[in-house]
């Protein structure tokens, strides 16, 4: 081979060596483009798709404790409840006691409580307005003490009866706005006082009164005697004070009146108590003196109408009368007391009377009406007299007693 043979094969070798590097050296350039934008993207991909999973994983996990906390708030906020809306009326009735009293300064339950065996803080208790009485006066509370001790009324009794306690110091709360004593007159002048320690099993008696007003409810091992109790209203009409409308003891003056205008003009005659004037009640306020009065009529002195004699619809306002009295009170304290007052043989001894002025009749307007149901327990009586502040108008003095579960018989 000749040199210049030699130099064209050389150069030829080279030339296609250097060709075919270049060519592995463009297909592997080309390829490195794309695959590392698509690398670039998959990689990015796989790394937000791992920390969108991680960032999943920490919400899920923070909701989980969220949920956890949510529940654990609410589970706590089950089992920290404070209210007394317990089983069984006496068990909320002596929580909502304990409750007051724990608003209450040692002086201030000191003179809240007394013992159950003392006979004369039973039976003091008045129609009047400036008569000492048991216990703490409303108006010596602070607001949220004086709501407490709302909490235990309302408790004790039922809509009906706080509708009839309302009514009562919004009456006489009127009678201080239209000019009486506020030294004498007025919502902050009535009391509360617990006579022994409220109790589900032991005896204890709730008190609250002041004018015209006289709760006494006795509770023997559980059970309750709501007697004897005062209402009084004036004035016996509707009012407003506050923007609001009362008219207390309507329902029981209207449900007596209801019941003798029932009666035939016969009967109406036979239950008329002759040569007999009330001024007031016959079986009034005991005043401290510690026993049972001895003025009911007994024996032939019991007059009027007996219940029994009555047809099935008259019997039916008697008992609806009875019903606006006892019915201010829960069951565990009225369905004791309504089954014996209207019970068969009860109403074969109830005796309904009336007093007052013969040609009118039974008119709630005119002062010397009196009415009342005289049963072998049982003793209602309502009278009407002229105004003691309300001049214009006649007003209410009622008694609800037991002949012989008074004070629960305690005494």
């Amino acid at each position: 081979m000749t040199n210049e043979t030699s130099r064209t094969f050389t150069i030829t070798v080279l030339l296609r060596f250097f060709l075919l590097v270049c060519a592995l050296s463009v297909t592997a350039c080309g390829s490195s483009s794309d695959d590392i934008i698509d690398e670039t993207a998959a990689s990015s991909s796989d790394d937000s798709s791992d920390d969108s999973s991680d960032d999943d994983s920490d919400d899920d996990d923070s909701d989980s404790d969220d949920d956890t906390s949510a529940d654990e708030s609410d589970d706590d906020s089950s089992t920290e409840d404070t209210s007394c809306e317990e089983s069984g009326e006496m068990a909320e009735l002596v929580c909502s006691a304990n409750a007051f009293m724990d608003t209450l300064s040692a002086d201030q339950q000191a003179g809240l409580v007394y013992e159950f065996t003392d006979s004369t803080a039973k039976t003091t208790w008045s129609n009047l307005p400036s008569v000492s009485r048991n216990g703490l006066a409303m108006g010596d509370l602070t607001s949220s003490q004086q709501e407490a001790a709302f909490e235990v009324l309302q408790v004790a009794l039922t809509e009906q009866g706080m509708q009839d306690l309302e009514g009562l110091l919004a009456a006489d709360d009127y009678l201080v706005e239209i000019g009486a004593g506020s030294n004498q007159y007025g919502s902050d002048h009535y009391y509360l006082a617990f006579i022994g320690e409220p109790s589900t099993t032991e005896n204890w008696m709730l008190q609250f009164g002041g004018h015209h007003m006289a709760f006494n409810i006795t509770y023997m091992a559980g059970v309750g005697y709501p007697v004897p109790m005062h209402e009084g209203a004036e004035p016996k009409g509707s009012f407003e004070i506050n923007s609001t409308t009362y008219a207390p003891l309507a329902d029981e003056g209207n449900a007596l009146v209801a019941m003798f205008n029932s009666l035939t003009a016969d009967e109406l005659s036979n239950a008329f108590l002759y040569d007999e004037y009330y001024s007031d009640v016959l079986v009034g306020p005991d005043n401290g003196n510690g026993t049972y009065p001895s003025s009911y009529p007994y024996g032939s002195n019991r007059t009027g109408v007996l219940v029994s004699e009555l047809t099935e619809e008259q019997q039916a306002y008697v008992i609806a009368a009875i019903e606006t009295w006892v019915n201010d009170y829960p069951a565990n304290v009225a369905e004791h007391l309504l089954a014996d007052y209207t019970s068969e043989a009860a109403l074969e001894d109830t005796y309904i009377a009336w007093a007052g002025d013969e040609s009118t009749g039974v008119d709630v307007d005119v002062s010397g009406t009196y009415m009342r149901i005289d049963g072998p327990r049982l003793w209602i009586e309502v009278v009407c007299q002229n105004g003691i502040i309300v001049r214009n108008q006649t007003h209410y003095h009622t008694v609800f007693r037991d002949k012989t579960y008074d004070y629960g018989n305690s005494l």
